[in-house]
């Protein structure tokens, strides 16, 4: 599901996301997911792998960020 969550703890803190529930964290990963193009098939260390490339890129890190807090 969302393994990765936990390493995006202070990405998610700046865009004001804070998931503490499993669902919550699930809704999450769907919206990472959509953004970054993965879907819900792709195993959690490719979804890790695509937003670790987004979080080292500025632009898209900023893209990122917009798309998950609307």
């Amino acid at each position: 599901m969302s393994c990765y969550i936990r390493h995006m703890k202070g990405f998610l803190e700046e865009v004001d996301i804070k998931p503490e529930t499993k669902e919550d964290r699930k809704k999450v990963d769907l919206a990472i997911r959509e953004v970054i193009g993965k879907g819900r098939g792709d195993k959690c260390n490719e979804v890790w792998r695509e937003v670790k490339l987004w979080l080292q890129d500025e632009e898209k890190k900023n893209e990122l960020a917009d798309k998950l807090r609307n």
